[in-house]
Parts: C-alpha cells; structure tokens; sequence
C-alpha cells in the first residue's frame, strides 16, 4: 500500500503524519525545538533544528508503524509564514531564521500612501514587518556580506524541500505574504520587485502547491530517514495545508482556528483587493484564502488563568459551566496585544465592559471564552464576504466542550470539528498525493475523509449574543481611538505600527 507523509513545521514543534492512500492515519510524532529572543522586536529560530527534529520523527514513525521509508510514496512539508532565509549554493542558512514573530523590520515595511495602494492593488496584502519582502530588504540593509553570498531567500517549508530535494523552490500559497507577487497570476511581480530594490536572482522559482519540486536526495536520505528517490511537493503555508485538512473545498467554506492565536477565513473564487484581509492562494488554482483574526485570542484566558495561580483549565470550564447565559451581562474587547488584519490597529489593547459587584470569577472566565467568539465574529464581519451561515472548527478550543458550545452561540454560526487534530499535516499529505496522481483533485481527495462532527448553537443563547454583539461593536467604535491614546501614554517614545 502507498503512504504519504505530511510534515508541519511549527512555531514551538515539527509535525509529522503518516497517512495510508485513504487518508487514514497511521502514526504521528512530534518534536519540539526553542526560539530565541535576542533583542526587542526579534525572533529567531535554528533551521537544522528542524532538519533534527524531521530525522527523529521520521524514525519514530516508522519503528511505531512498521512501515518502512520506502513505502511512502509521496512527501509534502507546509511550514509557519513568513520567513525570508538566506541560503547558499548548498541550500546551508547563512544566520538564524526570522520566524514570523520577528518584527526588526518595521522600517523596511513602512509604505507611504501610494506605495501601500500599489503594493495592494498588485498583491492584494497589507505591507508588514512579519512577511518576506522587508525581512529580505533588512538582511539587504543590515547584513549586506550575507545578502551577496546569499544563493536564494526561501520560506520555511520550502527551505526542508530545498534540504531534501537540492531544488530551490516557493509555492504560491506564500505569494501573497511575500509582498512580491502578483495575487492574479500568483508568479512574481517585477514592479514590487523593482521597487522594494530586490535582485530577482535570489527568488527561487514559484510552483504549485501541489507540484512535484524534486525527490529524496541519497544525501538526505542519509541525514532524515526517507528513501531516496521519494518525490517531494512544494507544499504550502501551514494556515493553507490546515484548511485543506479542514475539509473547505467551495467558495464560502469557512474555518476557525481557535488556539493562542484565532484565525478566522473562507475560500473565495476572485482574488479580494480591499487591503482589509491577508489573503492568498489556498492550495489549488483558483481558490483563494481570505484571513483575519483576533491576535490574542485564547491567550487571553490563558493570561486570566495565570493571573489566578491557583486553577487549571479544566476547573475554569467547570465555573463556566456553573453560569447561565447572560447571568453577567459584560463582555471583554480581546486586543490585548493590538490587532492585525482585518482592523491593522496595532495601537489597540484590550478593555472590560460591564463590570459590577456581582461579577464572580466564573463570570470573568466566561467572558474571556465568550470574547474570543466575539473577536472571530468580529472578524467575519470585517471581511469581504461577511459571516457565513458555517464553519470548521478546530484548535485548542475544541478539547474543551464549553468553548466549543459557547463558539457556536456567540458566532450564531453551525460548527464542524473535524476527527483529525493535526489538520496541516493531514492537508500536507493531500497536497503530495495530489501531486503524484493518487488523487485527482481537492474534491477526490477530501471525498474520501469522513464528515466533521456539525453541532449548532441553542436559539435563545444565540439571540442573547446578537444583542450583546451589538454592543461589542458600539464599544469597539466609540474606545479605539481612546485606547490609541492610552497606547501613547503606555508607549511614549514608539508609535505602534
């Protein structure tokens, strides 16, 4: 029987799944690595952390499976966006890697106005210090010996391909965060390129996801495992091979993602160039992923349950169980840490509405989980296309049936939780098998998975929501230029970008 590996190359770990040709799950691992922090504003990684961490999954999975290396017939990696990794001619990082918490490159990302709706126009994002194009223009400014020795600049993903393969390569889902591409054809755009002052000769080759880049080296075999000669596909970002693992397949199949970080987006057939979303290729041609989020979102429980000391998420469910819809009619702005895409008010933090006397704990962790549903509803409503009638759900949340429950009141939407809990490798593994033949399409491939668990919310519950939502975005309105001045007073010498 044919296997295929999907392979996720996170922020704190590297996954990895072995799938048979059914798409049913065989064996899983998980290998953990640091990040540093070495200055204000940075966040750096090791890449041949990765390259470790691949050799012991791999060795892992196949001494729990007893499916030997050779049988895997296909490979596909997605990786955490964005990077921008200077590579020599041997495929070696030339320094650490800007992972996408890293934000030193503020001032490459500053556009003024008519940049900005260009760069827009063209590639349909939002310029930001996270995303390829101002962390390449940075190694460009500040580190000019490494920019000239540099052979290619590669993003995650396509770095272990590069690894693996000794073939130099992006996918088009990394093409709209790159800030270079043009969102309609999904190739490079001379005109961003030009005018960011990049050399084009270190842009490796944009492919299709789907698209077999190369196979197993004798080399890499040597270092991770696989059996050489095993065909390896471009891949994709982590949010693309995650929704496909979610199962969205038509225009307006939608998803949360509720973790630390909520994402919240929906497949559109025509590229969206309102400046609002991140938005980029979700995998196959023709499709597109329009995103947005609440940054914050399940940390600010987090942040409330470390604040108490003295109580596990598991008995702050219980509290929460303990309450009655609207018992304590407040809500929580969840902007703590300012807010990307679709608001771009990095100025923002987050406020309490509504407190009284009465308010108990339970009340409090309550709202934290209910203002994590009102950011994504918030979201949805921001961008283009608005909330849908429906949703995959999937992250963290949803080992907690309480959140899940309260995501569905607070939204109004039906939600969907699919079996899997690793939806990005899974989605990697569809994107290998897509691209040696095993499955002809996106349609054929998710055909053969089983359908997600759909529940919907409680009518009343829902009705109470909608009505305290109403406020939620009065108080949104009428605070966020309060809240900007308080950043100033917070932050007297920076303005938050």
């Amino acid at each position: 029987m044919d296997y295929l590996l999907g392979i996720d190359i996170g922020t704190s770990s590297l996954k990895a799944s072995l799938y048979d040709r059914n798409l049913v799950p065989v064996a899983a691992a998980r290998h953990e690595y640091a990040t540093s922090y070495p200055g204000p504003g940075r966040a750096e990684q090791d890449p041949e952390d990765w390259l470790r961490a691949l050799g012991a999954a791999v060795s892992e999975l196949t001494g729990r499976s007893g499916v030997p290396a050779s049988a895997i017939a296909c490979i596909g990696v997605d990786g955490m966006s964005s990077l921008a990794l200077p590579v020599d001619s041997d495929g070696a990082p030339l320094g650490p890697a800007m992972i996408w918490l890293d934000r030193r490159a503020a001032a490459e990302a500053r556009l003024d106005a008519a940049a900005e709706a260009e760069q827009i126009a063209i590639n349909g994002n939002r310029s930001d210090a996270s995303n390829f194009a101002p962390k390449m223009m940075w190694v460009r400014d500040h580190q000019p010996e490494v920019y000239a020795h540099a052979a290619h600049f590669l993003h995650t993903n396509a770095f272990l391909v590069r690894r693996l393969t000794g073939v130099a390569s992006v996918d088009r889902s990394e093409g709209g965060l790159s800030q270079i591409c043009d969102l309609r054809t999904g190739d490079y755009s001379d005109t961003l390129i030009e005018a960011r002052g990049l050399d084009r000769r270190k842009l490796p080759p944009v492919v299709a996801c789907s698209e077999v880049v190369g196979k197993v080296t004798a080399e890499a075999a040597a270092w991770s495992g696989l059996a050489a000669g095993t065909p390896v596909v471009a891949g994709a970002m982590d949010n693309v091979a995650a929704t496909l693992g979610c199962r969205l397949l038509l225009p307006n199949d939608a998803y949360i993602s509720a973790g630390t970080v909520t994402n919240v987006g929906m497949l559109v057939d025509a590229p969206v160039f309102d400046g609002r979303g991140l938005i980029y290729e979700a995998g196959t041609p023709g499709l597109w992923l329009v995103n947005g989020g609440v940054d914050f979102g399940g940390a600010g429980l987090s942040w409330f349950r470390d604040l108490l000391g003295d109580i596990d998420f598991g008995e702050l469910c219980r509290l929460v169980d303990d309450t009655r819809t609207g018992e304590a009619a407040l809500f929580f702005l969840p902007y703590m840490v300012g807010q990307r895409a679709p608001f771009w008010k990095g100025d923002m933090s987050g406020a309490i509405i509504g407190l009284t006397p009465a308010v108990r704990r339970s009340h409090l962790a309550r709202m934290f989980m209910e203002g994590t549903a009102f950011g994504a509803r918030h979201a949805f409503d921001t961008l283009a296309g608005g909330r849908p009638p429906r949703a995959v759900l999937t992250g963290g949340i949803t080992n907690s049936t309480t959140w899940r429950r309260l995501f569905a009141e607070v939204t109004g939407m039906t939600l969907s939780v699919p079996p899997e809990a690793e939806t990005a490798t899974l989605g990697s593994a569809i994107l290998a098998g897509m691209g040696v033949g095993l499955y002809a399409s996106r349609a054929d491939a998710i055909g053969r998975l089983s359908p997600p668990e759909a529940f919907s919310p409680d009518p009343a519950a829902a009705a109470f929501y909608c009505d305290l939502y109403a406020v939620f975005q009065d108080a949104y309105a009428g605070l966020s230029d309060v809240l900007s001045r308080l950043a100033v007073l917070r932050y007297p010498s920076e303005v938050k970008a």
